[in-house]
């Protein structure tokens, strides 16, 4: 089933009807009888409202009842392996006694992928499309699961031979969705918009089409587009959650977080899917209008909902309690929850920059650049160069100018062909420090990008207030500074 139609299949009566006898089991501890397909719904339906800890207990019982079903072992060997117990994952494939069935080949392929032997993968998938005649269900299967791991060269390749086989936008509702989703997730949102309009056309009455419209749009930065899409949906049903959801995120792109807020938490109030990405983006909301302990609520009561989350969110969570108690000043309070966030994940670079910037705020110099050089130790190489502008961020907000050009030199000369992200800083600090020559130069680079639209918002922002201030300062003298205007 293609996910995009997961969404209408749970609504429907019968599936509705199925929720409702499981979970009158679990409230009444009464054990009652269900096959392995409606097992395997029922846990498909509650990852796909975010309870992946429902999901985990309703596949338990189906290894219960049904001790060795397929896919019960799949779904359990799944969680062990990408939860890094892969030893206890390949003593349970080892119970699977059809080795050859469909789900048990993919499984196979996906845990190659998963360590980079595509080789070895794409037999098993070749093997797959042959036996069952490269039917469209098949090729569209192989090519998600290419989508699954952003891997667009091997996507395109069997989405090629779909196309082979005759299928097109214009004689395929399930090619026309599936060329969407490839679309959007390979960063082409406007091809999307064109597959999604003709959707919108032949089917106007369909929320999963207007809904995937408006995010074409978001993905465009289209807000009033966006707004219109969604509002087409809603009309349709106003109480549909991911279209309120998509209304409320919308509004948090355009930075009207006071509206954003009033969705999400009426949301919150009349529905128990997905709370943990409702509460995730109500402490965001509050976060960027300064209100932390608001959002300090909202983080805290993710983790009282949701306490089997993984540790790695958990992590995430407590370090952005600690970044709130940062910002308000309570530099012990923010200490105490980053050393719960690196008791859940200690090699998370993120949470040690954090930890090192804490260490800088109350002068102890000494364990933040340990704690610097530990981040630069254990930093993946795709994430090296963001990492080394964030400490000459750190030094740069505590005015600690030496320290700041260290830095960003350092990055620069790593990363020559990147744009340089610090360059306003760097600049700034040149000055402060009395190294005009240095200044200048700098600065002449950061109105460059700048006048390429190169960079970010805050760097522009920071960039006007730095000529602004200059030319106020040397307005009576004589000095030419037209060059710098923008």
């Amino acid at each position: 089933m293609m996910r995009s139609d997961l969404s209408s299949y749970f609504e429907e009566p019968d599936f509705k009807q199925l929720i409702a006898k499981y979970e009158g089991m679990v409230k009444n501890h009464t054990p009652i009888y269900f096959d392995t397909d409606e097992l395997t719904d029922l846990a498909d339906y509650y990852i796909y409202i975010g309870k992946e800890t429902e999901a985990d207990k309703v596949m338990e019982y189906s290894l219960q009842l049904h001790p060795n079903n397929t896919d019960a072992l799949i779904y359990k060997i799944r969680t062990l392996y990408f939860n890094g117990n892969k030893e206890e994952a390949q003593q349970l494939f080892n119970l699977i006694e059809d080795t050859t069935d469909r789900e048990v080949l993919f499984l196979r392929a996906d845990l190659l992928i998963e360590e980079k032997k595509y080789k070895e993968a794409e037999c098993i998938y070749q093997e797959l499309a042959e036996a069952e005649g490269e039917s469209l269900q098949i090729l569209s299967d192989i090519v998600i699961c290419y989508m699954d791991v952003n891997n667009k060269e091997y996507a395109r390749q069997w989405l090629s031979k779909i196309e082979e086989k005759g299928y097109n936008q214009e004689n395929s509702q399930i090619y026309r969705d599936l060329w969407c989703e490839y679309c959007m997730t390979f960063d082409n949102p406007q091809e999307a918009e064109k597959a999604l309009q003709m959707s919108v056309d032949e089917h106007p009455y369909s929320i999963k089409y207007w809904n995937g419209l408006a995010k074409c749009y978001l993905a465009q930065c289209c807000f009033l587009k966006a707004h219109e899409a969604i509002d087409f949906s809603l009309a349709i049903d106003e109480n549909n959650q991911e279209s309120c959801e998509l209304k409320a995120y919308c509004y948090m792109q355009e930075e009207n977080y006071e509206e954003a807020i009033r969705i999400y938490e009426q949301i919150s109030q009349t529905s128990f899917n997905n709370k943990d990405r409702i509460f995730s983006q109500l402490a965001q909301c509050y976060v960027s209008l300064g209100k932390f302990y608001r959002a300090i609520d909202y983080y805290t009561e993710w983790l009282t909902e949701y306490p089997q989350i993984s540790n790695y969110v958990k992590a995430e969570i407590y370090r952005n309690i600690s970044e709130c108690y940062c910002n308000l000043g309570e530099l012990e309070q923010g200490m105490k929850f980053i050393d719960f966030s690196l008791e859940y994940d200690p090699l998370a670079f993120e949470a040690i920059l954090h930890k090192a910037s804490i260490y800088l705020n109350v002068g102890d110099y000494q364990s933040a650049e340990y704690l610097f050089q530990k981040a630069e130790e254990i930093c993946p190489d795709d994430e090296r160069e963001n990492m080394l502008y964030a400490i000459a961020l750190s030094y740069f907000l505590l005015k600690q100018h030496p320290q700041v050009i260290e830095w960003c030199e350092k990055a620069m000369k790593e990363y020559p062909d990147s744009v340089k992200k610090g360059i306003v800083q760097l600049s700034y600090s040149y000055f402060q420090i009395g190294d005009h020559l240095g200044g200048f130069a700098c600065l002449r680079e950061a109105v460059g990008l700048y006048k390429n639209d190169q960079l970010d918002e805050k760097n522009a922002q920071m960039l006007r207030t730095m000529i602004n201030d200059m030319q106020e300062r040397n307005k009576d003298k004589n000095i030419d500074l037209n060059e710098f205007n923008l």
